[in-house]
């Protein structure tokens, strides 16, 4: 059984330590910057371990601009763009996305061939009008120009998702080095051990100027984050972005009119009306799942509770629990909530609410 080691280090010089593994190990070193803190924060530790090192060479940089983001993002990463310090890839690329409407999601593409953009594409972006890409798919084409053994560094932290977190110390060695889906590519995660905190305080202390949505978002009292406000998280503050960035608001609806739906409607979504109007049981998920979720998000959602479902029966049959981690008002909270893109984790019986017992105790139908 693998154990946690307390070790005479912080979390900054474990990530200087990590980075020059990295260079070392790796034909090719790119930073996947998306403008926000954390990846300014692995950008500038990359920069100190390259002038530690003696490197002259210019850092490979990759922005993958998703278009319905703020104009200050855009303006802080493009000024890193314009500053000729790094090898930079600025890439538009046609990807799939997805919007959460009132506990719903649907599938959109950004930077559609197909449509009005937010905003225009800048002229030395990186495009491809030729296929659409998804997450997984779209990382070989920011680094493709270049052979070799190639290592991107991202700013991903394990605290900001216990899934993340489990995801990132499940390996035995070298926690901080990941395979892709390409042979030849390595995600690099120098800062996954990094609070929030930390990431304030090296910015503090290293006079790092970040950019000014973290100060906004502050003042809002909402979450600190540079992502699309339409994904299933952000969506639930949408109303908040109208305090901010009304001009920006305003051309999201002018793209997607449906948006103003969630903005104005979802503090009074009722969401236990909806599920207490469907059997109290999985089968109830799925119905829920095949009359309201969108066809192009109803197979992953499925998916999502088939696994859950099972899970959950194996476990009660192993005598780990009643609920097997999986009482089904849970996992319909998560579907309902739009937050299934990843796997659904256990919970454990000991934290399980009245409310979750009660929901089943109100059907007589198997779950």
């Amino acid at each position: 059984m693998l154990q946690r080691v307390e070790i005479d280090m912080n979390v900054y010089e474990a990530a200087i330590i990590r980075t020059r593994e990295i260079i070392n190990t790796h034909d090719h070193v790119f930073v996947s910057f998306s403008g926000g803190k954390d990846s300014l924060v692995a950008l500038t530790i990359v920069e100190e371990v390259y002038k530690q090192m003696g490197l002259s060479d210019k850092i490979n940089v990759i922005f993958r601009d998703e278009e319905i983001i703020p104009d200050d993002v855009v303006d802080f990463v493009q000024s890193k763009y314009h500053s000729g310090k790094y090898n930079f890839g600025y890439f538009c690329l046609q990807l799939k996305s997805e919007k959460y409407i009132l506990g719903n999601k649907y599938e959109y593409i950004q930077w559609d061939k197909n449509r009005s953009h937010i905003r225009p594409v800048p002229e030395f972006a990186i495009t491809d009008w030729t296929k659409v890409y998804d997450q997984y798919t779209s990382g070989p084409i920011t680094t493709n120009f270049i052979k070799g053994r190639k290592c991107i560094i991202t700013g991903i932290r394990a605290d900001e998702s216990l899934i993340r977190y489990q995801g990132i110390i499940a390996k035995k060695n070298k926690s901080h080095i990941a395979a892709s889906i390409d042979p030849d590519i390595w995600m690099g995660r120098i800062i996954y051990d990094f609070s929030e905190n930390d990431i304030f305080k090296y910015l503090h202390d290293n006079k790092v100027s970040y950019c000014t949505i973290y100060d906004n978002q502050m003042y809002n009292g909402e979450a600190m984050r540079v992502s699309t406000p339409l994904h299933a998280e952000s969506a639930k503050k949408l109303y908040k972005l109208k305090t901010i960035y009304p001009k920006f608001y305003d051309q999201i609806l002018s793209i997607f009119p449906d948006v103003e739906l969630q903005a104005r409607y979802y503090t009074d979504f009722d969401r236990y009306s909806i599920m207490n109007s469907y059997e109290h049981s999985y089968k109830g998920i799925v119905d829920y799942i095949r009359e309201n979720v969108d066809e192009s998000m109803q197979n992953i959602a499925l998916k999502r509770v088939a696994d859950a479902r099972k899970t959950r029966i194996n476990n009660i049959r192993n005598g780990n629990g009643i609920y097997g981690g999986y009482p089904v008002l849970y996992v319909f909270k998560i579907i309902i909530n739009g937050s299934y893109k990843r796997k659904i984790l256990p919970k454990k019986d000991s934290d399980v609410t009245e409310v979750e017992r009660e929901y089943e105790l109100c059907t007589k139908k198997p779950v």
